[in-house]
């Protein structure tokens, strides 16, 4: 069984290499295949498809890195603590997953199948900031104008890796400076003052 866990990680790790390097339109099951030493229906035997494979990869990132791990311990700060969190740990890791990230978005645009991972990741994304939105809403913090849903989707904007590609990448601001200025807008803008200050 161990076994087992060991080839799907090596599939899993071996198509993010791939997807990073040459773009998801230019990875197919057979190259991850024989990259990763195994069969094709070795690799379907595990996932299905190529876009449950992509799916699967990109999850399996989120954990092997930590990301995960350091995102749901977010939710057990105080909840204008624990947006905060949210926001510098995904701000934080937007440029580790940037090469990957920006060939599934390409992906959207071109139909292929890694679409699906993109939609996956980017809505799990946005669900954790309305989920901390929520508690910041539950404990009478929330901005007037907002609804939990309006703030999230204005958070996830301000954060969507596209955004860190336009200023940080395209631009040259400094990654630290992207991170700190975002913080500092979103913030007030979305949480109100302690005791209606």
């Amino acid at each position: 069984m161990s076994n087992g866990v060991t080839t799907r990680a090596r599939i899993l790790e071996t198509a993010w290499r791939l997807v990073g390097e040459r773009g998801v339109h230019a990875v197919t099951v057979a190259d991850i295949a024989a990259a990763s030493g195994v069969s094709r229906q070795l690799v379907y035997h595990h996932f299905d498809s190529r876009a449950g494979l992509l799916v699967a990869m990109a999850r399996h990132h989120d954990d092997a890195s930590g990301f995960r791990a350091r995102f749901a311990a977010s939710r057990e700060l105080p909840p204008v603590e624990g947006l905060e969190t949210l926001l510098r740990l995904w701000l934080q890791y937007t440029p580790l997953i940037l090469p990957v990230a920006r060939a599934l978005e390409a992906a959207v645009i071109m139909g292929d199948e890694g679409g699906a991972a993109w939609s996956d990741r980017m809505n799990a994304i946005r669900e954790a900031f309305r989920l901390a939105v929520e508690r910041i809403a539950a404990e009478g913090r929330l901005a007037p104008g907002w609804s939990v849903d309006t703030a999230a989707d204005w958070i996830h904007a301000r954060c969507h890796v596209s955004t860190w590609q336009h200023l940080v990448a395209d631009r040259g601001w400094p990654a630290a400076d992207y991170v700190e200025r975002t913080i500092a807008s979103v913030m007030p803008e979305v949480v109100a003052a302690a005791g209606g200050e």
